[in-house]
């Protein structure tokens, strides 16, 4: 089987990227200040639910239980929710949303199926993209 880390890796930090961009957008242009919050908190939700997507493919695969079906659109879900509050808490959820599903993916019983560089992959693109939306929360009104 092809080593797919380098894959992985190089989309995984691209990415952070749009976040990043935003982040630097925002805290230069007020004209475009409102529009590049939402356009981080909207791409970082897809994010989240991606990642639930992951916990799908499992499942489908036969690699995990079924319960895995149900845990697979929590974070979409998450992200939804996190929707229906004012754009602070807002981007706060959707950061927590990250998080939390980490922390669980570190603890779940498909841990020993991940590819060794899955975990610490995910940290760092964790902590980016949680560190580049937090740099967004001061530029929010709550």
């Amino acid at each position: 089987m092809p080593d797919n880390s380098k894959w992985a890796l190089a989309l995984g930090y691209a990415g952070v990227m749009p976040v990043a961009g935003l982040l630097v957008l925002a805290w230069s242009d007020a004209t475009w200040q409102h529009q590049a919050v939402s356009s981080a908190t909207i791409y970082a939700a897809l994010i989240l639910s991606f990642l639930g997507g992951i916990h799908w493919g499992f499942a489908t695969s036969g690699f995990a239980s079924s319960k895995h079906f149900l845990i697979s659109v929590v974070p979409s879900l998450w992200a939804w929710a996190a929707f229906a509050g004012p754009d602070f808490y807002t981007l706060l959820g959707v950061i927590l949303g990250l998080v939390v599903f980490f922390v669980y993916e570190r603890q779940c019983t498909l841990v020993n199926r991940f590819p060794d560089w899955y975990l610490p992959l995910r940290l760092r693109l964790t902590l980016g993209l949680s560190l580049a939306l937090g740099g967004l929360l001061p530029l929010t009104h709550h």
